[in-house]
């Protein structure tokens, strides 16, 4: 453990007169910097000393979840009764569970298709407001445009637009302790 100390104040602060109070200044702000290195390496040690504690158990309850996450996922995907209509979420006892929705994003429909043959298809149909002055497509208009363009007309242009769900479960956190015991 490393002791705490007290910094060493200069008598004369913000004004160096002579050469001999220059070489003791540098002298004085070198000695401080080692010990800030040294501070920050024990800081550090103690940190990955923290880090390596808890490591193994964090990554066997990180791999328990993600595979735990993808049996529920499954059996949800399977099942779809188990949501009402028109909802994506399920409240339980221990956890709401569901499917959320991703952010837009244009792609390629196959590997037929290059952005640039996207580009001139979409030029041929003077589609003018989905290209940027830089000569590539504007994707975030194409997907503000979606519903009115429609996805066939977009296909004849080499463009979808695609949207992924991806699972959750989310803990009632206030509602349940998890257990799990720390030592101080």
């Amino acid at each position: 453990m490393t002791k705490h100390r007290s910094k060493v104040a200069l008598d004369k602060v913000g004004q160096i007169e002579t050469q001999a109070e220059l070489l003791e200044t540098v002298a004085a702000v070198a000695r401080e910097m080692l010990v800030e290195r040294d501070l920050k390496n024990a800081m550090d040690t103690e940190l990955q000393a923290v880090r390596n504690k808890y490591q193994a158990d964090l990554a066997a309850a990180g791999g328990f979840i993600e595979a735990q996450t993808e049996l529920v996922a499954e059996y949800c995907t399977q099942h779809p009764d188990l949501f009402a209509k028109d909802r994506k979420s399920l409240d339980l006892t221990h956890a709401v569970i569901g499917f959320r929705t991703g952010t837009p994003k244009v792609k390629l429909v196959n590997k037929r298709w290059t952005m640039a043959a996207a580009l001139e298809a979409i030029k041929a149909r003077k589609w003018f407001q989905f290209v940027r002055t830089s000569e590539e497509i504007d994707k975030e208009a194409v997907i503000g445009a979606r519903a009115e363009i429609g996805n066939d007309d977009l296909k004849t242009v080499g463009l979808e637009v695609t949207q992924a769900e991806s699972f959750y479960i989310e803990p009632k956190l206030e509602e349940q302790a998890a257990g799990v015991k720390t030592e101080v």
